[in-house]
């Protein structure tokens, strides 16, 4: 397997079943598994429960202007956190140290100025394409297939990925490192995955935490909304 760790990614290419990371005829598939998009709760928040909006216009602003990209916090954030290390002049890539640095400054960034943390609205993950919203349209959210379909390779790369820069980065943010995601079931509800090797059951529904709770509500069960891409790489021989 082919692995690497980017900048606002877990990325994982491999010889495994296709839709997962396959090579085939010249052709191999990339896939990119994104740093968690936090919400700014103090924005989000304010449109949950009886306020939540039913227009599907108020409910993509109420999404994008929620949403905290890492890309865009990294470079907000690199004023405060002199362990940031961006590209410019004289760096064109960054090592595996400073990216697991940079991880965890943003981590620590966004809930010191934002407080942020994973707690979206679900029936906002659902009614929002927030990935392609913020991300652009190569990026959606994962699917049931896409958790079920990768190998226990692929899965313990990504867990010792994020674990790495966990540990290197500092703070230890168990939510943005976290491996619980949501995802779009087959049956076409948001529900939870779980990219943690050995994990059984991969998906499962939201499990309510308190009485009285509706997915219009924030989720406080340390969830993180993750996105994929999938790219197609043609071999050049």
């Amino acid at each position: 397997m082919k692995t690497m760790l980017m900048g606002m990614a877990v990325a994982a290419a491999s010889m495994g079943a296709p839709g997962v990371g396959w090579a085939e005829g010249g052709k191999s598939e990339v896939v990119e598994l994104t740093a968690p998009i936090l919400p700014n709760v103090l924005v989000m928040y304010a449109g949950q429960g009886a306020n939540y909006p039913s227009d599907p216009e108020a409910q993509r602003a109420l999404a994008v202007d929620s949403a905290l990209v890492y890309e865009e916090l990294l470079l907000e954030c690199a004023e405060d956190y002199p362990s940031i290390t961006l590209l410019g002049p004289g760096i064109e890539a960054l090592t595996p140290t400073q990216l697991a640095l940079n991880y965890g400054a943003v981590a620590e960034c966004g809930y010191v100025k934002y407080t942020a943390k994973p707690y979206w609205i679900p029936q906002l993950v659902d009614d929002v394409d927030i990935c392609g919203e913020v991300l652009g349209p190569d990026w959606t959210l994962p699917t049931q297939a896409d958790v079920e379909g990768f190998s226990e390779a692929e899965l313990a790369f990504m867990a010792q990925t994020l674990t790495d820069a966990s540990g290197v980065g500092g703070w230890g943010s168990s939510f943005y490192f976290g491996l619980q995601v949501f995802v779009r079931a087959s049956d076409g509800s948001i529900q939870v995955g779980d990219l943690t090797p050995g994990a059984s059951p991969r998906v499962a529904p939201i499990v309510p935490l308190m009485q009285g709770w509706d997915p219009t509500m924030h989720y406080e069960g340390g969830v993180s909304l993750r996105c994929i891409r999938k790219t197609i790489v043609i071999e050049v021989l």
